[in-house]
Parts: structure tokens; C-alpha cells; sequence
């Protein structure tokens, strides 16, 4: 029988917990604390849009919702490459993308990102 998609996915219970997701949640996070220049940093979009590709291939595998969300969310980050400005000029863009994209990638970590 084959297993449908479910919103955390499929993932061994018992298993430890990812500490690449752990790691990149609090990263994440405190970057949204960080005094920022005048631009955003293109090797954090390479970090998100690089881990966005594993994510995928770890909710592809597991058949989760929230891992396929999260790699679609952490598309937002190819903004600033165009337009280095975007997360400064959107009021509460830099905050909220960047405390939703941590949520999301912690529920990971403990869910369909387990090893």
C-alpha cells in the first residue's frame, strides 16, 4: 500500500532530531535581530535557496505538506538577489519572512527532517 501525503510526512519517530534544521531555524532567526547595511546579504539568499533544495528532497521523500510549504516559502528569497532593497522597503517583510521561514524550517527539524 502506498503512503499519501500528510502534513508533517512519513519519518521515523524514534529517529534524532536534524540538527541541520535545528541549526538553520536559529540562523534564521537571528539574522531578523542583526543590524543590517544598505543591502541584504546575497550568501544568506544562497543559504536559504541552497537549503530550500534540500528540504525539498527531504519532504519529497518523507511526503510532507509543511516540507514542500517551506521550500516554496523560502522562494521569497530570490527577491533580493533582483532587488537588493525588497525586505527594506515592505514594511514588516524583513521580520516576517524571516520568523516564518525559522517556524517552519524548527518544525522541520523535529518532523520530516529527522535522521
Amino acid at each position: 500500500m502506498e503512503k499519501s501525503w500528510t502534513l508533517l510526512g512519513h519519518f521515523e519517530k524514534t529517529a534524532r532530531t536534524s540538527f541541520f534544521g535545528m541549526a538553520l531555524a536559529v540562523y534564521v532567526a537571528l539574522e531578523t535581530f542583526g543590524a543590517h547595511g544598505y543591502r541584504y546579504k546575497i550568501t544568506m539568499c544562497a543559504l536559504v535557496l541552497l537549503s530550500a533544495m534540500y528540504i525539498a528532497k527531504k519532504a519529497l521523500a518523507a511526503q510532507s505538506i509543511v516540507g514542500i510549504a517551506t521550500t516554496i516559502f523560502s522562494l521569497i528569497w530570490i527577491a533580493p538577489i533582483v532587488n537588493a532593497n525588497i525586505f527594506y522597503t515592505v514594511d514588516i517583510w524583513f521580520m516576517a519572512t524571516h520568523s516564518i521561514l525559522s517556524l517552519a524550517v524548527a518544525v522541520g527539524a523535529f518532523s520530516y527532517l529527522k535522521s
